[in-house]
């Protein structure tokens, strides 16, 4: 019990606190609004379940014990937290017709995929918090249901955060100083991924 009473915090801190998945997402609900994020978000639980589900499959003591898989996984993410930041501020991002869609399920599920930040958190989740006094299978269950959920629930937030923003600024310049500290938040993400 006391495994999943911490993960729940840990789960918490790591998904509220600034990163690229509430970068986005926020640049999502400020540019689309919230309803039209909302597959965004789906697809971020999604694919946090998926890093999880291929962690304890061996997947994460794989990229761990190859090091050139490690370097290809911080260099394509890297790539891509740096195109966004593009898109988010250079791209037309700025307006709420510049970009014809938000995030879809299959494109956030595969942003998780490339976030190093999210395979560190599963990674983190899974060797830290399984519990060991249950069954395995059990444990795994309860591990996803409870990152799930707090997931969804920080996903949320970041995003009807956007939202509310993006109804209150109106003026252009103020969108776009918005758009810019958002890419430099995505920058600085990329670099730390080096550090």
């Amino acid at each position: 019990m006391k495994e999943l009473i911490g993960l729940m915090a840990f789960a918490f801190v790591g998904s509220v606190s600034p990163g690229p998945n509430n970068t986005l997402l926020w640049a999502s609900g400020m540019t689309f609004g919230f309803r039209r994020t909302v597959p965004h978000v789906a697809g971020t639980v999604l694919g946090i379940a998926l890093l999880v589900a291929a962690v304890v499959a061996g997947v994460g003591a794989l990229i761990d014990s190859i090091p050139w898989l490690t370097m290809a996984l911080r260099i394509a993410g890297s790539a891509y937290l740096l195109y966004l930041a593009y898109r988010v501020v250079g791209g037309g991002a700025t307006g709420r017709t510049a970009v014809s869609h938000p995030l879809s399920v299959l494109q956030a599920i595969a942003f998780q995929c490339v976030n190093p930040k999210a395979w560190i958190f599963a990674l983190v989740a899974v060797g830290t918090f399984l519990p060991p006094a249950v069954h395995r299978f059990i444990g795994v269950a309860l591990v996803e249901c409870i990152l799930m959920g707090v997931v969804a629930t920080s996903s949320s937030i970041w995003a009807a955060s956007g939202d509310a923003l993006g109804r209150i600024l109106d003026d252009e310049r103020a969108r776009r100083a918005v758009n810019i500290g958002l890419a430099v938040l995505l920058v600085a993400s990329a670099t730390l991924v080096w550090i």
